[in-house]
């Protein structure tokens, strides 16, 4: 876990800019008694999000949209997780059908 001070510092932001993404929970640190924490998810977050607005100069409108889509591809790919997980609880001849079937959906 790293210190708000430390992102600061090893992302090179504006303090004033990482405030405002959290409060907009762009980024959402754990909140501990010495301050917020910020785990790898967070920090590859912020990351994105700095290369965003300094380097492709994306501005916060449009920023907020690219995260959300970011955040439902997010879910989407976990969902998937769980039914490919679900899959390969079930029975061989189960997911024999299941894998055909996805196959002729594909495809058509």
């Amino acid at each position: 876990m790293t210190s708000f001070d430390d992102i600061v510092r090893i992302y090179r932001v504006e303090r004033v800019d990482l405030t405002a993404w959290i409060e907009r929970r762009w980024v959402r640190p754990a909140h501990t008694p010495e301050g917020f924490v910020f785990d790898d998810v967070d920090e590859a977050r912020i990351a994105l999000i700095r290369e965003l607005r300094q380097d492709l100069l994306v501005d916060d409108e449009a920023l907020a949209m690219v995260l959300n889509l970011l955040d439902q591809l997010y879910a989407a790919r976990q969902m998937l997780r769980t039914v490919e997980d679900a899959i390969e609880a079930c029975p061989e001849p189960v997911r024999r059908e299941i894998r055909a079937r996805l196959t002729r959906s594909h495809d058509t």
